[in-house]
């Protein structure tokens, strides 16, 4: 019962991290009505949050293991609950990007965090493999939840309730943390935090992430693209020579030579890039083609994010039991290529409720439910106990650069496909394909190299 009880508040951390980034996509036309801006500028409010949580996660991560994993959560979730309430009250466009980015860091904390208090709960494989299922799809339920309530606040609420529905919840799961978590472990050596280590970290992913999503506006300012790409460079490598000769590095680099961490990571990079893209493509399908009604849009996919809860809670341990975790990431990931070929088939007027309907089935219920918890656990499990939250911190922050790539990939079609008399939506289904079929081919590439290592150890 007491593991249970730590699964459910890690579980809530992911949650609303998922939701909080895919609630506001409902919620926007609101913001622009009452802030009086246009499309691009409301569009930071995602661009922030997205900036800021792949630009902290991977200090939250080092920092669980340095600082430790429960006090680390209890300060990430406590600021993403203060900065949710704040944002619901602001008043100026300026105050709520900046509350906005307070949210991008305490979840960047909070979510490394977790994954190491629940693989630390958990050391048996088969019961760790179950947790870590429960709490992907809680993303993946996340994200579905909020394109589904997403729409029905904005219309019946107003959008400041997006960021108000938060904080009872996240109170709830600071408090519970605080009474049921074991308490850290004092260490026997002393690590120094490095915080210079750590800002240079933060400014190279936040560098990273304006680098990716100003890909599509590249024409525009190309003197500070440049001037921002040429800077990342010079930091990266001022940086990397810093760690070599540092007695505890921030950034153990040895993690990268874990084929796990590397297919892991791969696969969530390209599964945040297809899933976060197709996100926005659905919210404009069904509001500008199917010409749904927020709330009616919202009511739709309801359904499909409480089957991906129960489908989590109870298929999915059976799936890792029977087949083993790579081997439901391609699944996972052949569900959700299936889903992009009902999307495309339906946006081209083949019975286009019933395909996509199932193409929603096949993402948001299934797909994300089974991709989201194998890739994590990959990136995790090689990992020894002092490395686990710098691991989950790298799957963070690939998973997010995925979604600011993947976005950033939609925009530059959008611009150029016009230009050659192309379709905008049947083109950008097409890339998200593409990158279906890369993350398989790498979750195969990983599994076939992986059972050759094996029956070698087993003729040895």
């Amino acid at each position: 019962m007491h593991q249970r009880i730590i699964l459910t508040i890690s579980c809530l951390a992911v949650f609303f991290e998922a939701l909080d980034a895919s609630v506001l996509n409902m919620a926007i036309p609101s913001m622009e009505h009452y802030f009086n801006f246009g499309p691009d500028a409301i569009q930071w409010v995602q661009t922030v949050y997205l900036l800021f949580y792949g630009g902290f996660v991977l200090l939250g991560g080092r920092l669980s293991d340095i600082k430790g994993r429960r006090t680390i959560y209890i300060t990430g979730a406590a600021l993403f609950g203060a900065a949710s309430f704040a944002a619901g009250c602001a008043g100026g466009f300026g105050w709520l990007l900046a509350f906005r980015a307070i949210q991008g860091i305490g979840v960047a904390f909070a979510i490394p965090a977790a994954i190491s208090i629940i693989i630390n709960t958990f050391p048996e494989a088969a019961e760790r493999n179950r947790a870590m299922g429960i709490f992907g799809a809680m993303a993946g339920t996340g994200f579905a939840t909020g394109l589904a309530i997403g729409g029905m606040i904005s219309t019946y609420l107003g959008w400041q309730w997006v960021f108000f529905i938060n904080v009872p919840v996240i109170a709830l799961a600071v408090v519970f943390a605080l009474l049921y978590v074991p308490a850290d472990k004092k260490q026997e050596q002393v690590v120094s935090s490095d915080y210079k280590s750590g800002i240079m970290i933060t400014l190279l992913m936040l560098a990273a992430a304006w680098l990716l999503h100003s890909l599509g506006t590249i024409g525009s300012n190309p003197w500070m693209f440049v001037g921002t790409l040429v800077g990342l460079l010079l930091l990266g490598t001022i940086f990397i020579r810093r760690e070599r000769v540092q007695p505890f590095p921030l950034m153990d680099f040895s993690i990268f030579k874990l084929h796990g961490t590397i297919a892991g990571n791969l696969g969530a990079l390209l599964t945040g890039a297809a899933f976060v893209s197709y996100l926005f493509l659905l919210t404009l399908y069904l509001q500008q083609h199917l010409l749904f009604k927020p709330d009616v849009a919202g009511l739709l996919l309801l359904p499909f994010s409480i089957m991906s809860g129960l489908f989590g809670k109870f298929l999915l341990p059976y799936c890792f039991k029977k087949v083993g975790v790579v081997r439901v990431g391609i699944i996972g990931n052949v569900f959700m290529l299936l889903g992009f070929i009902c999307f495309f088939c339906s946006y081209y007027g083949f019975f286009p409720l019933p395909l996509i309907v199932l193409g929603i089935f096949c993402t948001n219920t299934v797909g994300i439910s089974m991709i989201f918890p194998s890739v994590t656990i990959l990136s995790v499990q090689s990992a020894g106990p002092h490395q686990q939250g710098l691991a989950s911190g790298v799957n963070g922050t690939s998973s997010s650069f995925g979604g600011g790539f993947g976005l950033s990939i939609i925009g530059l079609v959008m611009q150029v496909a016009p230009m050659l008399h192309m379709d905008i939506h049947g083109i950008s289904l097409m890339v998200l394909m593409v990158i279906e079929l890369a993350a398989i081919i790498t979750l195969v590439v990983f599994q076939r190299k992986e059972s050759s290592l094996l029956a070698q150890q087993q003729l040895a």
